[in-house]
């Protein structure tokens, strides 16, 4: 604290003194040292009156984070480091849940689902709709054929539909036999609105039969004990008597209402954030309207944070150009209206700690290529360049989407160019437990008659692939009705494969190869099993896992050997049974996002525009600025769109289910073309955030063509990117 010197904007925070605040803080305008010096100074000042500073953030990551700063400025003012929590809204929504159980009406070691499982029940939930109303999605065919491949490419439309109709009636707290009750007594409504919420009832019924809760449940929960107990909602404010919310932007409508309730009609309630950073509201139930209409309330007092020594000048300008351009310019009065709030970033004060790099020492440049691969190479050849004479400088690549990351990726290896990667590749923690808890699980009890599917469920995505054309679901329903799982494993003499199983007719051969090669690797930790637990844990993670994921695979042998060292009589069914409560939330070993990524000097970076929030660099090259990805108006190519079902399936079920509830009344939009809107300005949104990414130098480019299936097609340049070149062009090349 003694080195903080707050600047505009956070002084007004620090001189906080009770109530609502509302703060709208720029990119790389200190939100978090403000935040955690924000947190220590109200904990010095109340030091004596009791409760704690409860502050909520979205990430795992940032919990620590923040808990470490936090502490340092209280050590800095030699006060005790007490009296403040630091939650995300699942761990805050899980505490209250679990400390009051009873009259939750839930055990008290209820389990929670990670979303791999939650998808897994909802692809359960799919098959079995699929199943009873095969006349309904097949007339819905295009061109009113049916075959396997419309089959296939129905379940990830019905799964979309439904996952995103279970997050909104959730958020709405609606029940799904409750929303059936509303349908049936509407009339007529709209067909994937029916489907969807017949799809949510099949799901919840799983979650139910699991004795679990999804994350939806579980803050709804939350919500539902302090509407229905005013001693515990009055107990829990005397804890908490001032909420700090950080990154207020991706509140969802529970989120609100849960901690609306902790700080009662007149309590002190602190949300920070920018809702010009909101990238979340196209895939989950976020949306930057909710802190917007927070900072316009008459009682809640609005800070703006606008001071900013990240980005130099020239950049700052062009992420204040795109903000003013959106608002005044757009040509969809709902794209000016819903993207940004008008607010730009202005440089630090002369004196400032972090002075903005100089002007003139840096430079923004725009490049279109003939083809997606021409694009990909060059930008390889001009960051290997760049990190090769600047070796004291960070750089990054940032891509639209995971696919061209991967792409990307493949083409550095073969540079061997060192780079740090951070997409989808690498399975998050949970994801690693749960492999692990399958096959230890497995292990454990291999005659056991689900846990060859359960194994293979949790594997079939890294283990090597075996011939084109294999079919998980047969693979899966295999191997549920195997009843001689050791004739698959140690086969005797004169027996095949095939006998394990029942008899069945043509089972294809690249289904029996995927079992074969599962067969192999559950054999050979079969014969480990009698390893010390850590010893197997790493043999399995060291045969199927990346890299990346091995240092997690540690974590989790090393708590099992502590386990066993502290339970002599533990075997290996009890180990199982440990790696089971890590899973489901009930040993907080490893619920928790990546650890925060740090940049390092000379060595590529590799992310998705998505997944940069929250880091900078000294060079950025922002690759795919084109119109397929940045649309711009309701005449675009949309992802996710089918013109022969009308639309986007999920967002018609969506905007029919607000309609229902009564929601969004004057909208004039029809639902697809609100959605559309959605993602224009979502994609508007991530564009400013990849551009204030960069700290002196900044790179945009586009292609001219780019692959469609085995094909190229022709792309254009994304309105933005032909604005901010003219912008740029005229204010800084003209004579």
């Amino acid at each position: 604290m003694s080195n903080f010197h707050p600047r505009r904007g956070q002084r007004e925070i620090m001189e906080y003194q009770g109530g609502r605040l509302g703060v709208s803080a720029v990119p790389g305008s200190g939100k978090t040292t403000a935040i955690a010096a924000l947190a220590a100074a109200v904990i010095s000042r109340r030091k004596n009156l009791g409760g704690q500073v409860l502050v909520v953030t979205y990430q795992n990551a940032a919990v620590n984070h923040l808990r470490a700063r936090i502490r340092e400025n209280l050590e800095a003012m030699n006060i005790i480091q007490v009296g403040f929590d630091v939650r995300t809204l699942h761990s805050l929504s899980y505490g209250i849940v679990q400390a009051n159980a009873g009259l939750a009406g839930t055990a008290h070691d209820f389990a929670v689902l990670d979303e791999r499982t939650s998808n897994s029940l909802l692809e359960k939930a799919v098959h079995l709709w699929n199943e009873k109303n095969t006349r309904t999605w097949a007339r819905l065919a295009p061109d009113d054929y049916y075959d396997t491949r419309w089959e296939r490419e129905w379940r990830g439309i019905a799964q979309n539909i439904a996952r995103t109709l279970i997050s909104t009636g959730k958020n709405l707290r609606l029940k799904p036999n409750a929303l059936l009750e509303r349908i049936r007594a509407a009339g007529e409504v709209e067909r994937f609105l029916q489907i969807g919420a017949e799809i949510y009832q099949l799901y919840q019924v799983q979650v139910e039969t699991n004795g679990a809760l999804d994350f939806d449940d579980l803050i709804a929960l939350a919500v539902d004990l302090l509407e229905r107990h005013s001693d515990l909602r009055e107990r829990l404010q005397r804890r908490w008597p001032i909420v700090l919310e950080d990154e207020a932007q991706d509140s969802v409508p529970l989120q609100e209402e849960l901690l609306a309730m902790l700080t009662g009609k007149r309590g002190n309630w602190i949300r920070v954030g920018d809702p010009n950073q909101a990238i979340m509201s196209t895939f989950t139930a976020a949306d930057p309207a909710y802190l917007r209409q927070f900072l316009q309330r008459r009682e809640v007092k609005n800070v703006e944070m606008t001071i900013s020594g990240r980005c130099a000048p020239r950049i700052m300008d062009l992420a204040n150009r795109l903000v003013d351009w959106t608002c005044e310019n757009h040509p969809l009065p709902a794209v000016r209206q819903q993207t940004f709030l008008q607010q730009h970033i202005r440089a630090t004060d002369p004196g400032d700690s972090q002075q903005n790099p100089d002007d003139q020492d840096s430079s923004v440049v725009f490049r279109e290529y003939n083809n997606r691969l021409e694009e990909q190479r060059d930008i390889v050849r001009r960051a290997i360049q760049f990190a090769e004479k600047h070796p004291e400088s960070t750089l990054a690549i940032l891509v639209p989407t995971n696919r061209i990351g991967y792409e990307l990726a493949e083409y550095l290896r073969e540079c061997k160019v060192p780079f740090d990667e951070m997409l989808q590749s690498s399975r998050p923690e949970r994801l690693v437990a749960e492999t692990m808890s399958r096959v230890i699980g497995f292990l454990a009890n291999p005659l056991q008659g689900n846990h060859l599917e359960a194994t293979y469920a949790a594997l079939r995505e890294i283990l090597p692939p075996g011939e084109e054309g294999s079919d998980a679901e047969n693979v899966a329903l295999l191997l549920r009705s195997c009843y001689q799982p050791e004739t698959l494993l140690f086969p005797f003499p004169g027996k095949d494969v095939e006998d394990a199983f029942p008899p069945v007719a043509g089972v294809p051969s690249a289904d029996l190869e995927d079992i074969v090669t599962l067969a192999g690797y559950l054999k050979r930790w079969l014969r480990a099993s009698t390893l010390p637990i850590d010893q197997l844990v790493m043999t399995v993670a060291q045969d199927v896992l990346s890299d990346a994921d091995l240092a997690r695979s540690q974590k989790l042998a090393l708590h099992l050997r502590r386990c066993g060292e502290q339970n002599l009589d533990w075997r290996l069914p009890d180990l199982a049974r440990e790696l089971d409560q890590v899973l489901s939330g009930k040993t907080t070993l490893l619920m928790s996002e990546d650890d925060i990524f740090e940049p390092r000097p000379g060595r590529i970076a590799l992310t998705t525009m998505h997944k940069a929030k929250g880091l900078e660099w000294d060079l950025v090259y922002l690759m795919g600025v084109d119109r397929d990805w940045f649309p711009h108006t309701l005449e675009d190519h949309f992802r996710g769109e089918y013109e022969f079902l009308g639309g986007d399936p999920a967002a018609e079920a969506s905007a029919a289910l607000y309609k229902l509830m009564g929601k969004r009344k004057g909208d004039s939009l029809d639902p697809t073309a609100a959605a559309h809107v959605g993602i224009i300005a979502e994609r508007l949104r991530l564009l400013y955030v990849a551009i204030t990414r960069a700290r002196r130098f900044l790179a945009f480019s586009w292609s001219r063509q780019i692959p469609a299936g085995m094909r190229l097609r022709a792309a254009s340049e994304a309105a933005a990117f032909f604005h901010l070149r003219s912008y740029y062009e005229a204010k800084y090349f003209s004579e």
